[in-house]
């Protein structure tokens, strides 16, 4: 079905039937806990799924739910007359990488979620994160297929820089800040505030850091998060050295809140401590093994051309990591953080400035819209230029190697 045509769609059940007429010549892209559940609704449908599309080259070396996962870039060599279906969030994504294929029958997986039952299955996660995501994917085709909505998938928040563990490798650039510190109060209250009178709603607010449990703040702004009626989940990253405060356990209890929880062996020194903390109050959380990290750290000017930017962003599997800080939105945290370490020359089109936008009546329409372009029509960020790039099919390195000392990196002089 091609975008238009689905837009103006709304009877789902001849979808499905279409779907299901389709025989062995159904696909799912997207080898995530999503897809696991996607495949359970078309079995309900009888309808057979071939195998899983992916772009993480990783999920290629082990099936999945009993059938193959294949790297998504050969979909048209392999299955050139394959329906899609799409159980990724980051829908326009994979629909732009489809039309780039040539493959032109796919369909969003909420049609098929939309009324599925969950419950009826067991999943390879625990049952609150099968919701968490299937609830995400749900809300973040909707939003696509309503331009006017400004509807965001998920934002980090960056509440500090400080940090109980000194990894090398870290993605958002914690190994930089020679004096970590804390972010400021206001202007995280101040962020919050004009992003939530813009946005229509976020599925997610992570609240990262460094380590979050770390900021004297944590729990004013989980509070906020908490209260905020435009936001449904607060989630917590954190890497179990340290547990919350026992006072506080009552607003953690919130419905909204979740924890997810990265184990990093004899690293995560109260890992044990904190998931019983979990338990014993009903919190909810997730606990896996840290996995995944790459060689996309280090801050060094490339010299690229425009359109070697362009393939670096559109392979980058952390471009939609949507970051709140200081005031500004970026598109990843390795951007937000290069700027905040003054590391690369300032550009306006790198980022929203929350702070000196406009708004007054008619000018919050005109920032929905410039906010909706900017995360959905930017082919590139001057800052990708520093970065070696995040693709899924970069290898692993070991996670969580310490160092002792913050890593050097060259200051730029700010300014057009």
């Amino acid at each position: 079905m091609e975008e238009n045509d689905l837009m103006e769609c709304t009877d789902h059940h001849n979808d499905i039937k279409t779907i299901k007429d389709a025989g062995d010549h159904v696909v799912i892209f997207g080898a995530g806990i999503v897809g696991e559940v996607l495949l359970y609704a078309c079995q309900e449908h009888e309808i057979h799924v071939d195998c899983f599309y992916d772009n993480n080259v990783n999920k290629t070396r082990a099936l999945k739910c009993g059938i193959p996962v294949r790297h998504a870039p050969d979909l048209k060599k392999e299955s050139p007359n394959a329906i899609v279906l799409i159980s990724a969030a980051d829908i326009k994504d994979v629909i732009n990488q489809l039309q780039s294929l040539g493959i032109s029958q796919w369909y969003p997986g909420s049609i098929l979620l939309r009324n599925f039952g969950i419950y009826q299955h067991a999943y390879s996660v625990p049952m609150e994160f099968v919701e968490y995501a299937v609830d995400t994917c749900l809300l973040c085709h909707d939003s696509f297929l309503v331009p006017d909505r400004l509807f965001l998938r998920s934002v980090d928040i960056v509440i500090t820089e400080r940090c109980s563990l000194k990894c090398r490798d870290c993605s958002n650039l914690m190994q930089y800040y020679e004096r970590p510190r804390d972010c400021s109060l206001d202007e995280i209250m101040r962020s919050i505030d004009r992003f939530c009178t813009v946005v229509d709603a976020v599925n997610e607010f992570r609240v990262i850091g460094g380590e979050p449990l770390m900021s004297k703040d944590f729990y004013v702004v989980m509070k906020r998060l908490i209260d905020e009626p435009r936001v449904k989940k607060v989630v917590v990253y954190t890497n179990g050295t340290l547990v919350p405060k026992a006072d506080e356990i009552p607003l953690l209890q919130s419905g909204k809140a979740l924890f997810m929880i990265t184990d990093y062996g004899a690293l995560s020194r109260n890992l044990a401590v904190l998931i019983d903390i979990m338990k014993e109050n009903n919190i909810a959380f997730y606990a896996q093994k840290a996995k995944g990290w790459t060689n996309c750290s280090r801050i060094v000017k490339h010299g690229r051309s425009p359109e070697q930017q362009k393939e670096i962003f559109r392979n980058c599997c952390a471009k939609n990591t949507v970051t709140l800080l200081s005031g500004r939105l970026y598109r990843c945290p390795f951007v937000g953080n290069t700027y905040r370490l003054q590391a690369v020359p300032e550009r306006a089109s790198d980022y929203i400035d929350l702070f000196r936008e406009s708004w007054d009546g008619k000018d919050i329409l005109k920032l929905k819209k410039k906010i909706r372009a900017y995360l959905l029509d930017t082919e590139f960020l001057d800052g990708c230029d520093y970065c070696n790039g995040r693709s899924f099919e970069d290898p692993e390195i070991e996670p969580a190697v310490q160092i002792k000392k913050p890593l050097v990196y060259e200051r730029c002089c700010s300014g057009d």
